[in-house]
């Protein structure tokens, strides 16, 4: 039986060398050696992977235990727009089977594919924790639409400054190439934004109606 496809031949192409030219500049010495850099790299690892759905589900359970639908609510579209793009990109992921930076340093035209499915190393393209951040963000942007302006757009910096700093850390931390994380952040964005307004123009839904309570509203006080 043959093995997965492997396409590994040094290519030049503006995506590629955009992503050399990233790894090189994220993997000085200088960068590398920066304390403050590093504490933001551990520290947006962390909320692009459990953090952001810990605080999806703290939105989701604590709205609902306080009885604030609204904010319920922005829990409950985050966490949906994670799970689906998270089930989207699992699948591209170890279908394209891309290497990951420390792997091949220096050479973004490592794919083997299917292998992703097998080996963590070759699971590099989309980037997981820029899709589940983005989408989050881009989820609760569209579900605050009745919010007071100063609040919805304090929220909505807030959450997309996180999804700069998260792509920013899988890059410096090489685990992600630039692109990787780009991908990631289309794929994300679409998705929580595609969902969200699916539910905005399909309002209490059976889906809605169990997971925010039978008197949850979208508009909800």
């Amino acid at each position: 039986m043959a093995g997965p496809l492997r396409i590994s031949k040094r290519m030049s192409n503006p995506v590629y060398d955009l992503d050399r030219a990233v790894a090189s500049a994220s993997q000085s010495s200088t960068l590398q050696q920066n304390q403050a850099l590093h504490a933001v790299g551990t520290a947006f690892n962390w909320w692009g992977g459990p953090g952001v759905i810990y605080f999806a589900a703290a939105l989701w359970l604590g709205g609902r235990a306080l009885k604030r639908m609204r904010v319920s609510l922005l829990g409950l579209r985050g966490a949906e727009a994670i799970a689906v793009v998270s089930a989207l990109g699992s699948i591209v992921k170890g279908f394209v089977g891309r290497a990951r930076p420390f792997i091949a340093p220096g050479e973004p035209w490592h794919w083997n594919f299917l292998h992703g499915w097998t080996d963590a190393r070759y699971y590099s393209m989309p980037s997981g924790h820029t899709y589940a951040t983005i989408a989050f963000a881009a989820a609760i942007s569209v579900a605050s639409a009745r919010w007071a302006p100063p609040a919805r757009a304090a929220m909505i910096i807030g959450a997309f400054l996180t999804v700069l700093l998260v792509a920013f850390a899988r890059v410096y931390t090489n685990q992600h190439w630039f692109s990787d994380v780009l991908a990631g952040a289309v794929l994300g964005g679409a998705t929580g934004f595609l969902l969200a307004r699916w539910h905005e123009r399909h309002p209490r839904t059976a889906f809605d109606r169990t997971l925010l309570g039978a008197t949850g509203e979208q508009g909800a006080a």
